[in-house]
């Protein structure tokens, strides 16, 4: 009996370590892990190579050693990995968190109240990666970059003299104007002629907006807060420009865990717009779509409950005539899902990508890269404001192609370090597409100017790198395209939020207090075709 239960753990783990494009792992609570782990009877003969596989692979892809240096595996990740399995505690954390953050986060059962490992099992894995991590990682290449000539940089006439905190940069094109949202709680709204048209003062950062059908009405999404937190602070607000009384903008939804992005679409057939709000919160949270009622609240649907939700595009990519949702989610899941609409409501979901959790996933595209019709994945990833900012070598763009069965693989990876957004245009209209990236964790030591970089396609999976000199006056967050100064080409909006947790040198952060604009226009300088 005592074989036959070693042989059947063997062979689960041969199976779950294998990449499965159906499912992802999503294991949040202490309920749940304990369901999918084993007894320690049952895990005796395993070593720490196979150990790590069992206990690392219950709540996301399994992270090779080689991803981290020993250091930040011993004392950053570990020790994290180590509370999820009711290893250590850290009572300490609970203190900073306000009462309803707490009440949030024991309810989810996050940590569990005993161990769910065995003491030498947890030795085995601490010295499995110890043993194995190399002692640094490689750094990464300086990248050659040259000189971008196709825009013309101007900043935009907001928040004079004081610092840059832009946590939202979006183009609208049904009102051809652009939306500004900083730290300070306030949108601003853009015109075509860089002027500043409306501003409304909100409760906390908003974070996302979409206009509605009705041009002169918005909806706003408000993060609750902008540093990791599980509080239930967030609110979706209705606004109507027109209306200039204090009271204009008006909650519809609230108790939102730090959500970050809102998209609409008809989800249900029902010829009324529903809402997917993605909820990254920080341990727990959640990616809803909410259905509309005839009376113009909102029922919530629970798509996946998990935390990381980072961001959504509406897209029928099975061709049936249903919107289906895909959705980018970071944290530990780092995974690209579908959600196919099978109508009336009802979703079915499969994985697409799934990476490691020491990524840092932060944005998603889809553009058809190879003009066969079929979506093709762009993906920056950089995030580095987690257990480990150092470095990494893996960091930056990359571009799955899609083999028209919506089967994605890698064929273009374009290093950068602290990758946070990608786009993809034809901005010099030569017929293929180019890509504007940002890196807010860039290497600001070494090559500050990489905090903005445009990939030029040269055609064959190549691309020329290229910046410009005002690419070092802030620290890009958030960017937005679309053809703002209505001249027939596309322009490119940077927004910068000057203050994280990451190191960077004290010149340059001197430099973004004194001078750094909350906003850099790029002016594509194209002369349109004329046909």
């Amino acid at each position: 009996m005592r074989f036959f239960c070693l042989w059947c753990l063997i062979a689960w783990l041969s199976i779950c370590c294998t990449p499965k494009k159906k499912t992802v792992t999503s294991v949040v609570n202490v309920t749940d892990l304990a369901k999918v782990l084993p007894d320690s009877t049952e895990t005796a003969a395993l070593d720490g190579n196979n150990l790590a596989h069992v206990y690392c692979s219950a709540c996301h892809q399994f992270p090779e050693p080689a991803l981290l240096p020993k250091v930040t595996w011993e004392k950053s990740v570990l020790p994290v990995m180590g509370l999820r399995l009711g290893i250590g505690s850290d009572l300490s954390m609970y203190t900073r968190l306000a009462p309803q953050e707490i009440m949030a986060l024991l309810k989810a059962e996050i940590y569990p109240s005993k161990p769910l490992i065995a003491k030498k099992d947890w030795i085995k894995i601490k010295a499995y990666y110890q043993n194995q991590a190399p002692e640094k990682l490689a750094p990464p290449k300086l990248l050659s970059l040259d000189s971008l000539t196709l825009f013309q940089v101007s900043a935009l006439p907001i928040n004079k003299g004081r610092n840059a905190l832009t946590s939202l940069l979006k183009y609208e094109p049904k009102t051809k104007e652009l939306l500004v949202g900083d730290r300070r709680n306030k949108l601003f709204r853009i015109n075509a002629q860089l002027q500043p048209t409306d501003s409304l003062q909100l409760d906390t950062p908003p974070v996302a907006a979409i206009s509605t059908i009705n041009k002169e009405h918005y909806q706003i999404l408000t993060v609750g807060s902008l540093t990791p937190s599980d509080a239930p602070y967030g609110r979706l607000y209705s606004w109507n420009t027109k209306d200039k009384t204090a009271a204009s903008a008006q909650p519809q939804l609230t108790d939102l865990q730090r959500p970050v992005q809102l998209v609409s679409s008809d989800l249900n057939q029902d010829n009324r717009p529903d809402l997917v709000v993605c909820q990254y919160g920080n341990q727990i949270g959640k990616l809803s779509w909410y259905e509309e009622n005839k009376d113009g609240t909102y029922r919530e649907h629970i798509l996946k409950k998990v935390p990381g939700s980072r961001q959504v595009i509406i897209q029928d990519i099975n061709h049936d005539n249903l919107p289906d949702v895909i959705a980018l989610f970071a944290q530990a899941t780092e995974s690209v899902i579908v959600f196919y609409n099978k109508g009336e409501g009802r979703f079915e979901e499969e994985t697409l990508l799934q990476m490691p959790p020491v990524y840092g996933s932060s944005y998603f595209t889809l553009t058809d890269f190879n003009k066969d019709s079929a979506p093709d994945i762009l993906l920056a990833n950089g995030d580095n404001g987690d257990y480990s900012s150092l470095l990494k070598p893996y960091h930056g763009i990359r571009v799955y192609l899609n083999n028209k069965k919506n089967s994605f693989q890698e064929t273009v990876f374009l290093p950068l370090p602290g990758a946070t957004q990608a786009v993809a245009r034809d901005f010099d209209q030569d017929g293929d597409v180019d890509i504007a990236a940002i890196a807010y964790f860039a290497d600001f030591e070494k090559q500050p100017a990489a905090g903005f970089v445009y990939y030029e396609n040269q055609g064959n999976n190549t691309f020329h790198s290229k910046t410009f000199p005002e690419s070092t006056q802030g620290r890009w967050l958030t960017m937005s395209t679309g053809d703002l100064d209505q001249d027939g080409d596309e322009d490119i909006m940077l927004g910068s939020f000057i203050f994280a947790t990451t190191p960077v040198p004290t010149t340059l952060q001197e430099k973004w207090i004194k001078n750094g604009p909350s906003v850099l226009v790029l002016k594509n300088k194209l002369q349109p075709k004329v046909e």
